[in-house]
């Protein structure tokens, strides 16, 4: 590390340039890298999240339609009422509550239909995972 040399009887101490890192600058380097990988954790994450929201989206608008397109199927013209049930959609139950209301026009009544991925969120009226508006026709 360093070499000693006689100058005029003084001992005169000269240091090599280490070639290496210091401890410093290995703090330095260990704290970039770990907010880098911090920042990219939580770009993974953010995008599983995202990915499952919107597969529960679609799999919820699915068991929308199909209830709405079933009702046009049999010509239901339906009575002003809360319904529920369920349906089985990508290997889930999903639970669904539909309100039918009166419009201005007597042939016509508007329906509401909410999905929701549990009973309990459904029969305690919380934030759906999806909100269908129709309208359904009294067959001509």
């Amino acid at each position: 590390m360093f070499k000693s040399l006689l100058n005029n009887n003084n001992y005169l101490c000269v240091y090599r340039q280490s070639k290496g890192f210091t401890l410093l600058e290995v703090l330095v380097a260990l704290v970039f890298v770990a907010v880098v990988l911090t920042g990219l954790v939580k770009g993974v994450a953010e995008n599983v999240n995202n990915a499952n929201e919107l597969r529960d989206k679609t799999f919820a608008q699915w068991v929308a339609v199909n209830k709405i397109n079933e009702w046009r199927l049999q010509n239901l013209f339906p009575a002003i009422s809360r319904t529920t049930g369920q349906q089985m959609m990508g290997d889930q139950e999903w639970y669904w509550a539909s309100q039918v209301i009166k419009t201005e026009d007597k042939n016509i009544r508007r329906v509401e239909l909410s999905v929701y991925k549990d009973e309990e969120t459904r029969d305690r009226k919380l934030q759906p995972v999806m909100r269908l508006t129709s309208f359904l026709s009294k067959a001509i």
